[in-house]
């Protein structure tokens, strides 16, 4: 039962992140650079360097189709850029979540949209939950620009468990570099 669930929930982390993204095609543009190699990154023309260095217990999740994709038991977190047809990220939000409640069942944010700065950019953060064949799930979602591309940065997890792990999402967040 526990495989089911995990492979459950490493599909709708998918289905998730790829709603945003899927209305005007999505355009991957980023590279992974692990932290002890970022002082070595070379910047080419219109590429974005990705800097992470996970808490502890965060795993690359084996044979992801994203670029950033990292997992802790149940948890997951993905960076990817997404496209949308808005200028503002107040505007990516509210298209975001018109996005999510249209999509899946029992959506209930949390709280409204927090102004916040990941790598000294502005950025957008808010959370919700859902229901994905019958299980509560909690997702967090922030969103920045990078030059001229939005960022999605996105925790999920069972409900009940997603709190469990609030301080490595802050700390990800507050330590993530895109250069």
């Amino acid at each position: 039962m526990k495989k089911k669930k995990l492979l459950l929930l490493t599909l709708v982390f998918f289905i998730s992140l790829g709603l945003p993204g899927c209305k005007d095609g999505g355009n991957q543009s980023e590279d992974i650079v692990p932290a002890e190699e970022a002082a070595n990154a070379v910047e080419i023309a219109d590429e974005v360097k990705i800097s992470i260095v996970p808490p502890e217990g965060w795993k690359p999740v084996e044979g992801s189709v994203l670029q950033v994709h990292y997992g802790n038991e149940t948890a997951s977190f993905m960076v990817k850029t997404e496209s949308f047809p808005v200028d503002s990220l107040d505007s990516v939000v509210e298209e975001a979540k018109d996005i999510f409640t249209s999509t899946f069942d029992d959506v209930q944010y949390i709280g409204e949209p927090e102004r916040i700065t990941i790598d000294g950019k502005d950025a957008r953060k808010f959370t919700f939950t859902c229901e994905v064949s019958s299980m509560k799930m909690k997702f967090e979602y922030a969103y920045l620009y990078v030059g001229n591309e939005v960022y999605a940065i996105t925790f999920g997890d069972l409900a009940d468990h997603f709190d469990s792990l609030i301080s490595d999402y802050e700390k990800i967040l507050s330590d993530i570099k895109f250069e």
